[in-house]
C-alpha cells in the first residue's frame, strides 16, 4: 500500500497531524509520502526534508502513484473526483477552525471524513449530513509520563505554550491578568514559548518588559522545534492554555501525556479528554459559534486568573492532578491507531 498525505507543511495543526500520521504509518510498515502545494517550512520533525512539492511534481502525477490519499484540509471536489475515478481511496481530515466555504460538496464526495472530536463529529454528521464521517480522536503517539516528584512550592513552573494558533486567539486582557499574577506572586516562574512569525512586536516587547520586571522568573523561548516540545511540557508544573478555539487539542493532550496538568476553558475538544480536578482546571465559559458552526469560547479571563492564583497559592492541588494526568490515554492511543489501521485497510 502507498499512502499520500496532502498537507500545509508549516507550523500549524495540519502539519503536526501529518507528522503523527507518518509516525503511525512507519510503525505499520506502510509506504507514505507527504505532498505540499507550497514551499514547506522547517518545523523540526524528521520529515522536514521529505516533502514533495508542486514545483517538483504536479498533484495528478503524484496521486497516480498512491492507493490512498489523505488531505489535512478540505480541497475542492475536483481532485477528490479525479482520485476516485482511479480507484484511489480519499480521506479528509479537516481542521474545523480552518474551514473555508464552499466545503460541503467535497466532504460528501470523499470516501471518508475523519472527525477528531465528538463535537466535530456531530457537526459534520448531524448538521452537514456527511454520512461517511468517522470519529477517530487524536493521539500524540507519546508514551505517557507520570511524575513522581511533587511541585516545589517556592518555584511553581508555569508554561504558556503559545507556539502557533493560540497566539492569535488571545488578546491583551489575558496577558494583563497574567502580568499582575507574575508580578505579585513571587513563587510563580513563567516560561513563554513562541513562534516569532506568529507574534506582533508589541507582544514580544510585552514579555521582554515583564522579564525585566521579574528578574529570574520569566523565560522566553523562541522557535522551539516540534520534536523538542514534549520535553518542555514535562519540565513544568502547569500548562496555561487560553485558546478560544482548537482543532484537536494538541497542546493540552501533549501536556497531560507528559504528566503536566493544564488550566484552560471548558470547551471541545478539550472536554473530550480533560476532567475537572483530575488532569485539568477547567474554566466554565460562555460560547459562540462561527458561520460554519464551529464552537468558540467567549473566555472570562478574570475567572482564569482567579483559578490560576488559587493553584499557585495551593500547589498541593497541582500535585493531586499530577497523579491522574494520563488517565485513559493508553486507550485513546489504541483507538487512534487501530481506527486508522482499519480505515486504511484495503477491502478483501
Amino acid at each position: 500500500m502507498r499512502v499520500g498525505i496532502y498537507t500545509h507543511y508549516a507550523h500549524c495543526d495540519q502539519a503536526y497531524f501529518a507528522v503523527r500520521l507518518c509516525d503511525l504509518l512507519r510503525k505499520l510498515d506502510i509506504d507514505f509520502e507527504i505532498y505540499s502545494d507550497k514551499q514547506p517550512g522547517k518545523i523540526g520533525s524528521s520529515y522536514d526534508k521529505r516533502i514533495v512539492t508542486k514545483k517538483k511534481m504536479a498533484f495528478t502525477e503524484w496521486a497516480k502513484t498512491k492507493n490512498v490519499i489523505i488531505w489535512t484540509h478540505v480541497p475542492r471536489s475536483e481532485p477528490i473526483s479525479y482520485c476516485k475515478r482511479r480507484n484511489i481511496k480519499t480521506i479528509l481530515v479537516p481542521m474545523w477552525q480552518d474551514l473555508l466555504q464552499p466545503f460541503r460538496k467535497a466532504l460528501r464526495t470523499a470516501d471518508f471524513v475523519v472527525a477528531m472530536s465528538a463535537e466535530c463529529h456531530m457537526l459534520f454528521k448531524d448538521i452537514y449530513k456527511v454520512r461517511n464521517c468517522v470519529l477517530l480522536p487524536f493521539d500524540t503517539g507519546l508514551a505517557p509520563v507520570k511524575k513522581t516528584k511533587g511541585v516545589n512550592p517556592r518555584k511553581i513552573k508555569l508554561l504558556l505554550p503559545w507556539f502557533d494558533r493560540n497566539a492569535k486567539c488571545t488578546g491583551g486582557h489575558f496577558i494583563s491578568i497574567l502580568k499582575f499574577i507574575i508580578e505579585h506572586m513571587e513563587e510563580a516562574h513563567l516560561t513563554v514559548a513562541i513562534t516569532p512569525s506568529h507574534f506582533s512586536p508589541a507582544i514580544v516587547k510585552f514579555f521582554l518588559t515583564l522579564q525585566k520586571r521579574c528578574p529570574g522568573r520569566v523565560s522566553i523561548l523562541r522557535g522551539v522545534p516540534f520534536n523538542k516540545r514534549a520535553e518542555l511540557y514535562a519540565a513544568h508544573d502547569l500548562a496555561l492554555i487560553p485558546a478560544e478555539c482548537d482543532n484537536y487539542g494538541l497542546c493540552a493532550l501533549t501536556s497531560i501525556t507528559m504528566g503536566t496538568p493544564v488550566i484552560t476553558s471548558a470547551i471541545p475538544p478539550q472536554t473530550d479528554f480533560l476532567m475537572q480536578d483530575n488532569n485539568a482546571a477547567l474554566i466554565d465559559t460562555k460560547v459562540d459559534y462561527d458561520e460554519n458552526g464551529v464552537i468558540h469560547a467567549l473566555p472570562e479571563y478574570e475567572k482564569f486568573g482567579v483559578v490560576l492564583q488559587h493553584l499557585i497559592a495551593e500547589p498541593r492541588l497541582i500535585n493531586v492532578m499530577n497523579q491522574k494526568t494520563n488517565y485513559n490515554l493508553n486507550t485513546r492511543q489504541h483507538i487512534f491507531e487501530k481506527g486508522w489501521e482499519e480505515l486504511l485497510d484495503p477491502p478483501s
